[in-house]
C-alpha cells in the first residue's frame, strides 16, 4: 500500500514508472556509472547480464539511452528490489528502492530536489540534503537525502562522463531511496 502510495504521488508530479529485471551486466552497474561498487556475480550464468542489480539508477540511465528518439521531457522512476551483500543465510541482502531521473535540457539539481521534497512532505515526513561526493554526480551538485539524521538516499546531477557513457545528450538528474527505511520512519510517525 506504501509502494502504491509512492507510485501515484509521482505519477502526479508527471513522472512514468518504468521496470527492469533485478539482473543486468556488471559494465552498466559499474563502468557506465563511474562507480567501482562490485555488484553480486550469478553463479554460472549463461549470458551477459550475470549480476544483480545494487541500484535501480543503472537500469533508468539504460532506459534514457534506449528511449532517445522519443519526445523530451523525459521524467521516470522505479520501485523495485536492489541486491547487497549482507549477513544474511545466503549472503544477500534484499532492499525496496525508489529511484526517479529527470532527463531533459534544462533539468537541474533544484528539480529533482522539488520532487524529493514534495515526495517526502506528502509523506509526512522532513529531510534534509548535506552535500556529499559521489562518482556517478557532478562535484558540488550533489548529497546525501537524510531524515531525522538517518541517510536514505542520495541525489545529484549525473557527471558529463556518465552521460558519455550511455551516449545520452541531455542532461540528467536523479535520486535513489531505500524506500523501506522512508517506510519505517513514516511508520513511527
Amino acid at each position: 500500500k506504501f509502494s502504491k502510495n509512492v507510485r501515484e504521488l509521482l505519477v502526479v508530479m508527471q513522472l512514468i514508472e518504468v521496470n527492469y529485471f533485478h539482473l543486468t551486466t556488471k559494465e552498466d552497474l559499474t563502468a557506465k556509472m563511474n562507480l567501482s561498487i562490485e555488484p553480486i556475480p550469478l553463479k554460472n550464468a549463461i549470458g551477459d547480464h550475470n549480476h544483480l542489480r545494487n541500484a535501480i539508477m543503472p537500469s533508468l540511465m539504460k532506459n534514457l539511452a534506449e528511449n532517445q528518439h522519443h519526445e523530451y521531457p523525459q521524467n521516470i522512476f522505479e520501485i523495485g528490489r536492489i541486491f547487497v551483500p549482507g549477513n544474511t543465510e545466503t549472503g544477500i541482502m534484499e532492499a525496496e528502492h525508489l529511484s526517479a531521473i529527470l532527463c531533459h535540457d534544462k533539468t537541474d539539481f533544484t528539480e529533482i530536489r522539488q520532487v524529493l521534497e514534495t515526495l517526502i512532505r506528502a509523506l509526512g515526513l522532513e529531510c534534509a540534503v548535506k552535500e556529499n561526493d559521489y562518482p556517478h554526480f557532478i562535484a558540488g551538485r550533489a548529497g546525501d537525502i537524510t531524515i531525522n539524521g538517518k541517510k536514505i538516499g542520495i541525489i545529484g546531477e549525473l557527471h558529463p562522463q556518465v552521460l558519455a557513457n550511455w551516449q545520452l545528450v541531455m542532461p540528467a538528474v536523479g535520486l535513489e531511496l531505500n524506500l523501506q527505511e522512508v517506510f519505517t520512519l513514516a511508520w513511527k510517525q
